[in-house]
């Protein structure tokens, strides 16, 4: 029998890109407002803007076809208790969010899995990354570094969505990064494990202890990552209310004007609102006036 694969819902999915979409013009927003660059930098392409976009361009470009080669060989290889989670996004709070490759599950742990569609020899640590090249170590990016940043943000998650549990699960939980095809790696100072292709991937499984995780407490955990769902903004805005000297109410919200109009919209159901204005005794802070409808 097969394993068991489990796609995150594609509604869902669009909502979480719109908030990363939301997210990333803001920053965008802020680069611009601050972007002194010169004229040369400008007739070059080379504004801090244009550094952004690149970026921004460079993170969004995924290996795809890499990632559906390794959620094949997975369902074809592993037995029918194990699941797969491919392509998963998740936010840890208002503007964290992270997106891990593939997330196995079966009783030898918890697996999160950062696919590289990368081929030849290398040398990895928590630092830097190096790739043969002819006679010459070329640094290249670093995953480690991204998926370190998975493994303990994903651990956030659990810790808030899986408290009762989580004791018993955070030490069953496993990085790794596959390599498609590696010739020679040198990975003893990297503190994720490096492993090539899907083989080298079911040994690392195998490596684990049998029955650390009972079939009740796996149906649990894949239960609540199929529920993933995007954080409710007001949730994670901090604001609250307060009466002036004469005795008139008003709301005050610590954020941005944005994270202000979003409370605000939520007031305008049961009450009177008024204009929002910045609070001038503490920075990034906003007030608005409410009146019972």
């Amino acid at each position: 029998m097969f394993a068991r694969v489990i796609y995150q819902d594609d509604e869902i999915r669009k909502k979480f890109y719109q908030k990363i979409k939301e997210k990333v013009e803001k920053e965008r927003q802020k680069v611009v407002e601050n972007d002194n660059s010169g004229f040369l930098a400008k007739l070059l392409r080379n504004t801090e803007v244009d550094k952004f976009d690149r970026k921004v361009a460079h993170d969004n470009e995924k290996g795809s076809s890499g990632e559906k080669e390794f959620e094949t060989q997975m369902w074809l290889l592993l037995k029918g208790d194990s699941y797969v989670l491919p392509d998963y996004v998740f936010q840890i709070s208002k503007d964290e969010f992270i997106q891990i490759d593939n997330i196995v599950i079966n009783k030898r742990g918890i697996f999160l899995v950062e696919i590289k569609t990368w081929s030849g020899s290398f040398v990895a640590s928590d630092k830097v990354w190096k790739m043969r090249q002819g006679k010459d170590w070329v640094p290249v990016e670093n995953p480690t570094a991204q998926h370190n940043r998975h493994f303990k943000l994903f651990n956030v998650w659990l810790q808030k969505n899986l408290n009762e549990l989580y004791q018993k699960i955070e030490s069953v939980v496993y990085p790794v990064i596959v390599l498609k095809q590696v010739d020679w790696i040198k990975s003893d100072y990297s503190s994720i494990p490096v492993v090539s292709g899907a083989m080298g991937f079911i040994g690392f499984i195998l490596e684990k202890p049998r029955n650390q995780l009972s079939a009740e407490t796996i149906e649990l955990v894949v239960e609540k990552l199929r529920a993933v769902k995007p954080l409710d903004d007001l949730n994670e805005i901090k604001f609250e209310e307060g009466k002036t000297k004469s005795g008139k109410r008003f709301v005050k919200v610590e954020g941005s004007k944005e994270d202000a109009q979003k409370v605000a919209e939520n007031y305008k159901s049961k009450y009177k609102v008024g204009e929002i204005y910045p609070d001038k005794f503490k920075e990034n802070s906003y007030f608005f006036y409410i009146e019972e409808n």
